[in-house]
């Protein structure tokens, strides 16, 4: 009859749970396992990194600490939040037939983006004022179909649940 060993696929040094209690330890048996653990750092501190805190009162470092953050509390720093802008209510009513008649004449010469860096306003602005003409929807609605057409199941599938979900918005479902 065949012997049949089995040879165990991880080491028993991964393992440290199936090792025996006296191979587990990490110090000698025969010392205590109350006290202080000794576990230095990867490197000596710096005399940069002491904090002002437990630096003593005559310390050269104290005064030097306080004269840069003396130094950094003049410097004036740019604003947390940006300022909104004042607005300009400065189109006049032929300006914005001006921007109408423009924009139904050559849509694509004249975007909104266009119109509104000519004129100094926003695109949101030019878009109250003017819609696109018909030309121009019937363009963009044939680029988005040609994206879609290149669209595979998953994201197909994925923006009919979120049209779904945006129906469901204002119902109580």
């Amino acid at each position: 009859m065949a012997t049949i060993s089995i040879v165990p696929r991880r080491p028993l040094l991964a393992l440290p749970f199936l090792l025996p209690p006296w191979y587990a330890s990490f110090g000698p048996s025969d010392q205590l396992r109350d006290g202080i653990i000794f576990n230095p750092p990867s490197s000596a501190p710096s005399v940069y990194h002491t904090p002002t805190k437990f630096l003593p009162p005559d310390d050269l470092r104290r005064t030097l600490r306080q004269e840069t953050s003396e130094q950094e509390a003049e410097q004036d720093f740019p604003p947390v939040f940006k300022e909104s802008q004042e607005k300009k209510y400065h189109l006049t009513p032929a300006d914005i037939e001006e921007i109408r008649r423009l924009r139904l004449g050559d849509p694509m010469t004249w975007s909104r983006w266009k119109l509104a860096k000519r004129f100094q306003c926003s695109p949101i602005f030019i878009a109250m004022v003017c819609e696109a003409s018909p030309q121009k929807r019937e363009i963009q609605k044939q680029v988005l179909q040609a994206v879609q057409s290149r669209w595979g199941v998953k994201r197909r599938m994925a923006r009919e649940d979120r049209q779904l979900r945006k129906e469901a918005w204002g119902t109580d479902e």
